[in-house]
């Protein structure tokens, strides 16, 4: 019997599927006219950004609308990272530490730029490693923020909907009297419940786990590049360079080892290496 492939299932008409079973059972249940209760959307979503403009500065709120748009639409390329700290490695092995100097001053990814120039600046690989196990703990905050902001939101959000359902009913209490309002004000009361409810559930916590799989990916990255720069600091070989990086990824993302990239390179460049290391190149 064949088995079922689930890594060639397409997730996107799955979602689709259940999310018109979700809608379905609400629809279903209450009316179209009451489910969109214009106040119960006002008291909840004004609510949620009013708590998260007071409580993150601009550039935090920037960051995370960014990091929630990569998030479903990009993808880290570990691939060029790898390849980039592999032909580092290569470069200095043939030209000396002294050949960064010009790479530095075009490289455009802000953590291997301050890598290479850790490397050209230091001697020790103690130092060297110290000083990105600083710098990547400090990144790994940044990282937090969008989450936290995220996490705030899952947090508040039933919150505003109780105030929404107290509101709702204060309103019931005063119009029980007039007997045309308490079917509006009792709509009012219980939906904003559901909508903080939904929000929280369906839409922050979801973003969450969306963000902390990003960070654990940004991080892997991060101690890919830390380990290839220490190896090289070492003057361990490009072969070594390449391995290290490359088994730090998932089996199924490991990457060939590119033995032609630099057969042009002249093996009097290369002096000290041994027959294996020699081989990589050729």
């Amino acid at each position: 019997m064949r088995r079922l492939d689930l890594k060639k299932l397409k997730k996107a008409p799955i979602l689709l599927i259940f999310v018109l079973i979700l809608l379905q059972a609400l629809i279903g249940t209450i009316s179209i006219k009451m489910f969109f209760n214009l106040k119960a959307i006002q008291i909840v979503l004004s609510g949620i950004v009013i708590a998260i403009l007071i409580s993150f500065p601009k550039d935090v709120l920037v960051q995370t609308y960014e990091t929630i748009i990569f998030c479903f639409k990009g993808e880290l390329d570990f691939k060029n990272t790898v390849d980039k700290i592999y032909n580092l490695s290569v470069r200095v092995k043939k030209d000396g530490l002294l050949a960064l100097k010009e790479d530095i001053i075009y490289e455009e990814d802000v953590f291997i730029k301050d890598a290479m120039i850790l490397l050209n600046d230091y001697k020790k690989t103690e130092a060297i490693e110290d000083i990105m196990d600083h710098d990547i703990e400090s990144r790994y905050m940044e990282l937090l923020k969008p989450y936290k902001v995220m996490e705030m939101i899952a947090n508040i959000a039933p919150a505003f909907g109780l105030i929404g359902t107290l509101v709702g009913l204060i309103g019931l209490l005063n119009s029980i009297t007039d007997p045309s309002n308490i079917m509006g004000n009792m709509a009012e009361a219980l939906v904003s419940t559901l909508y903080g409810s939904l929000i929280a559930n369906f839409l922050a916590f979801p973003v969450m786990a969306r963000i902390q799989e990003y960070n654990t990916q940004k991080i892997l990255e991060y101690r890919m590049i830390k380990e290839g720069i220490l190896l090289i600091s070492k003057d361990d070989s490009t072969r070594n360079v390449f391995d290290k990086m490359n088994v730090m990824l998932k089996e199924e993302k490991r990457l060939t080892y590119p033995k032609l990239i630099f057969s042009n390179i002249d093996r009097e460049n290369l002096d000290g290496e041994n027959d294996y290391e020699m081989e990589e190149f050729l």
